[in-house]
């Protein structure tokens, strides 16, 4: 009896593997190198950063760069229509002595880092003027005008939604705010811009933002939601310090914010925070937030 189940038996098998081998994940590799590598001389200067992705057989690869200050990047696609290779790149212009690196993140169709190029800039003195300036800023470099960067969106259409395997928060066509796999965060977001009715989300410094803030029709959302988590800011002690080789906004001994390089930014920042009366800093998902708000 056994010997005339094996025929079926084997056949079964045979057709078990030949569906495994047709679902077997892609190979992706990568890498990533900093050019120059190491560099001194005058500042600001450029770090360019090329490298590769290859996979060993046709698939959609998304993928970012992301580095050692946190900054967010763009999500690329490359649409591999065959095994091999492409290359990439992208730049950071620094104006300070750093020591820092870039990586190639893939996305999908699994995540995946690569090396992590590093990277190292000394630059040289520069006139006695300019070496005072984190010193005394406000001789040398004025306080930069109030331009405000918004967006404006129905927060009565806008949802949590998975898209493409990330979740995000969408008004109609348009996304937000990108959370990957974090669909609480994504949703408690969603909560706290309909508890508000937050309507415009607001920038310093795009395409690569330091500083976001939203807006209800204008002004401040005010008020309370239970159960968020916020530390508090007096606007009228609030000041921009060099600490550390990092332009920033303090409040006494607690800093706040930080901008790196970009000291014009983190001025601009902090006249938003006084024009709106900010006294509230907001987090969803800490310690590492995907969605920050500032309201009275």
């Amino acid at each position: 009896m056994a010997r005339k189940f094996l025929p079926a038996l084997v056949g079964v098998l045979l057709l078990f593997f030949s569906m495994s081998g047709a679902k077997a994940q892609v190979s992706i590799t990568g890498s990533l190198k900093a050019d120059p590598e190491s560099y001194s001389g005058q500042c600001p200067t450029r770090i360019t950063f090329k490298g590769q992705i290859s996979v060993d057989h046709p698939a959609k690869v998304q993928y970012k760069f992301i580095r050692s200050d946190g900054a967010l990047a763009p999500i690329e696609t490359i649409n591999f229509v065959d095994s091999g290779t492409r290359n990439v790149y992208t730049t950071w212009d620094l104006g300070l002595n750093y020591s820092g690196w870039e990586a190639i993140k893939i996305l999908y169709p699994q995540e995946l880092e690569f090396n992590k190029a590093t990277f190292s800039i000394n630059c040289v003195e520069k006139p006695q003027i300019q070496k005072l300036q984190p010193l005394i800023p406000s001789l040398i470099k004025p306080i930069p005008l109030l331009k405000e960067d918004c967006i404006s969106f129905n927060p009565k259409t806008t949802e949590a939604k998975n898209v493409g395997g990330r979740w995000k928060v969408v008004d109609g066509s348009h996304w937000i705010f990108d959370f990957g796999g974090k669909q609480g965060e994504a949703e408690q977001t969603l909560k706290t811009i309909q508890y508000y009715s937050m309507n415009q989300v607001c920038y310093v410094g795009r395409p690569d933002p330091s500083f976001q803030y939203m807006l209800v029709s204008g002004q401040a959302p005010a008020g309370s939601f239970q159960g968020e988590d916020c530390v508090s800011l007096n606007p009228a002690t609030s000041e921009v310090k060099y600490v550390s080789n990092d332009w920033k906004i303090v409040d006494g001994n607690h800093w706040v914010f930080s901008f790196k390089d970009k000291e014009s930014e983190a001025r601009q920042a902090l006249n938003i925070i006084k024009k709106y009366g900010f006294n509230k800093s907001c987090f969803v998902g800490r310690p590492d937030p995907s969605f920050t708000y500032l309201r009275k």
